[in-house]
């Protein structure tokens, strides 16, 4: 038997990809994941997909997802350091009668163990009876918790209505049930109705972390929280940041302090919730980094990793209801310098404390209606964000929000041990 590990920085990736979804027939299979999933997002959680062959026929595809770690081996400090205390998920599919013997789990979760070096892979079947523990706690004007077998489905319900995607681009139902251990499973109901959902997997710390957060901070188990979504009926009631609040609690109880998602860094309402509301940092940026179109991204799917220490006291000290976004108003900050005037005017020599870099301040209208500007915003914009935000010194970490009459902004921090020092403080 042939167990293969399929390598997502090999120049075959995609090509491997299409295979698996061609075997899978993933266009019509609801317990397959989205493709730009796949390509994109189970790599950076330190999952992978396992191909099982014998004779060269197919037995099994699986789907590694990280599932937690080993609380009973010791931590030693570093961020690399949870390798022998990881768990798995193993998502499986199985193919072909041969498939079929009772063994041959037990040896695809062996040799997967021995290979990663890790304490468990707990095998998965998406196709079979769950179990889903429904939870409710009353938050001011909205009921959060987790959902029940039929909330699981709607959810798939809500994620169309809200993006107009096809049924392939939906996430599996099966997910939200206890069997696979989300890392995050919310819904938000307003009235016995649902509204929204949040939800996101367990993730690995593949990455350090700036300055001595490593040190500080449990980073060797995050949480990426992939996809919010709130119905059109319900928006302005700061359910999102509810949802968000609710996440936050959670990995704080299972010890985690690190949350990260993607956002695109044009959507001026989602920048107001992420820093102006949620105080996370955004100091990662990725041109193009979904290949996906839609109606809200008709050019390329550029993307900021948003950063959200739960544990730090900028974070905690703001409560879940009552709160207002904190948005400055530049015409009070002149010692804030403006790197751009929309898609023209750009300086590529600031180097103040604060910068603040204009974006649209309707950016999916904006798509709409030219998409020819549109191209030319994501186009400068994705320059000066590779020119400006990142972890090195001299470069800014996107800490906020501000606004000029009807022109919006995001406001860069220049990057010093001080700069982290504050982020991580608790």
């Amino acid at each position: 038997m042939d167990i293969t590990l399929l390598d997502s920085t090999a120049p075959s990736w995609n090509a491997r990809l299409d295979r698996v979804g061609a075997l899978l027939n993933a266009h019509l299979n609801p317990h397959v994941f989205p493709y730009h999933f796949l390509q994109v997002v189970l790599p950076r959680l330190g999952g992978s997909i396992v191909e099982v062959r014998q004779d060269r026929a197919f037995l099994c595809v699986g789907f590694l997802f990280p599932r937690g770690l080993d609380e009973e081996c010791p931590a030693t400090g570093t961020f690399d350091n949870c390798r022998a205390r990881r768990q798995y998920t193993l998502r499986y599919h199985l193919l072909g009668e041969a498939a079929k013997s009772p063994a041959l789990l037990e040896q695809i979760t062996f040799e997967l163990r021995n290979r990663l070096q890790c304490t468990a892979v707990i095998p998965y079947d998406p196709a079979a009876p769950h179990s889903f523990r429904r939870s409710a706690r009353c938050v001011g004007h909205a009921v959060i918790g987790r959902p029940d077998a039929a909330e699981a489905q709607y959810i798939r319900h809500m994620h169309q209505q809200i993006w107009h995607s096809p049924s392939e681009y939906l996430y599996p139902a099966d997910i939200h049930s206890t069997e696979f251990s989300l890392g995050t499973s919310l819904v938000a109901r307003v009235e016995g109705n649902l509204a929204g959902f949040l939800f996101g997997f367990y993730k690995f710390g593949l990455k350090p972390l700036p300055a001595d957060w490593d040190a500080k901070l449990q980073s060797d188990l995050r949480l990426e929280s992939q996809t919010l979504g709130i119905l059109s009926e319900y928006r302005g009631m700061r359910l999102a940041n509810l949802l968000k609040k609710a996440q936050a609690e959670q990995a704080l109880a299972n010890d985690i302090d690190i949350v990260n998602w993607t956002a695109d860094p044009l959507q001026y309402p989602n920048a107001a919730l992420n820093f102006g509301l949620l105080r996370a940092v955004a100091f990662e940026f990725h041109d193009d980094y979904y290949p996906f179109r839609n109606d809200l991204n008709r050019v390329p799917a550029s993307r900021f990793v948003i950063t959200w220490i739960v544990r730090s006291d900028r974070v905690r000290n703001v409560p879940a209801l009552g709160s207002p976004a904190l948005v400055l108003d530049l015409q009070h900050h002149s010692h804030i310098v403006r790197v751009n005037d929309g898609f023209s005017q750009v300086r590529w020599d600031a180097d103040a404390p604060f910068i603040a870099v204009e974006i649209p301040a309707d950016w999916t209208a904006l798509q709409r209606r030219s998409l020819d500007d549109a191209l030319r915003w994501r186009e400068v914009s994705d320059r000066l964000f590779q020119h400006y935000v990142g972890q090195e010194p001299g470069q800014y970490v996107i800490t906020g929000v501000g606004v000029d009459h009807d022109r919006r902004f995001l406001i860069g921090e220049r990057v010093d041990d001080a700069l982290w020092a504050h982020l991580s403080q608790f």
